[in-house]
């Protein structure tokens, strides 16, 4: 059991549910760099919580999928937030 009688790999889905819709929509808004860089932050979250479902419930397609993705969003976070450069993003 997890909290209030739901299975964890429930409330990491859950979990993975916001953080995606929520990573998306800072995206997809175009605020400008650091708030790109958060969307992708949050993504490497769902990614993350995708994982830890798939791990609990032994779903190698799924957790393979958000490995790469999570690779791949990890590298926006850095792209957008970490990296200290004179160029502009496209």
């Amino acid at each position: 059991m997890g909290i209030g009688g739901a299975t964890w790999p429930d409330i990491f889905k859950w979990g993975a549910t916001a953080l995606t819709i929520a990573g998306a929509g800072m995206t997809a808004a175009d605020l400008g760099r650091r708030a790109t860089g958060w969307g992708f932050a949050l993504f490497s979250g769902g990614s993350a919580c995708w994982l830890a479902s798939a791990q609990l419930e032994q779903e190698s397609q799924l957790g393979l999928t958000n490995l790469v993705l999570l690779a791949l969003n990890l590298f926006g976070v850095w792209r957008w937030l970490v990296r200290r450069g004179s160029a502009a993003p496209p």
